[in-house]
């Protein structure tokens, strides 16, 4: 059976450079393990659909006042019609996965990815089977830091200044790695 993820751009964020490059990566990563994903994202962004491989739906809502509104009814109607087995969310993302989560019977595993953690409420990290930042800086941020236990510090594979910086390669070895040990660590959750 081919697993399923569904990506959920932040809101205030998916038109930028830096996330929309995470989001490629995060994809392309997923992509090379054999995984089928599909993007939900806030407005129209080109730039990302045209990096993206022909096989990934790119869902886009439009960039009203209401969009997390929309994102969250378009999360709850592609979940309920495609059997994903994890949903990802960035920053605000998180929180529309978490609600998606929640709405629908059957649970899912979630990943929050917390580049911006003011934009991401303390239940929506706590409750993820996994949280995702891209350096140990975004952790003292958060107003109540998350479980540890759960925290991967995944840094983006484009960050060529940054001391720490992953190749693809390795951000690939490592995205595999957390989507591994969520599908492992969430019995409710099939592959």
């Amino acid at each position: 059976m081919k697993c399923a993820a569904l990506i959920v751009t932040s809101t205030t964020h998916c038109a930028t450079a830096q996330e929309t490059l995470r989001v490629q990566d995060t994809v392309s990563a997923l992509r090379r393990i054999g995984w089928s994903v599909d993007v939900l994202t806030a407005g129209r962004n080109p730039i990302l659909a045209a990096m993206l491989s022909s096989d990934v739906r790119v869902f886009a809502v439009p960039g009203l006042p209401c969009r997390r509104t929309l994102m969250f009814l378009r999360g709850i109607a592609l979940a309920a019609r495609r059997d994903y087995q994890v949903l990802h969310g960035f920053d605000e993302g998180a929180g529309i996965v978490r609600a998606v989560d929640r709405v629908l019977l059957k649970r899912f595993a979630y990943i929050a990815e917390v580049h911006h953690p003011e934009t991401v409420g303390t239940v929506t990290v706590a409750r993820a089977s996994a949280i995702v930042v891209p350096d140990e800086e975004t952790l003292t941020h958060f107003a109540k830091p998350p479980p540890i236990a759960r925290v991967s510090v995944l840094p983006d594979p484009h960050a060529e200044l940054a001391d720490n910086a992953f190749t693809a390669a390795e951000f690939a070895d490592a995205i595999s790695g957390i989507y591994t040990y969520v599908l492992r660590t969430q019995p409710e959750v099939k592959p």
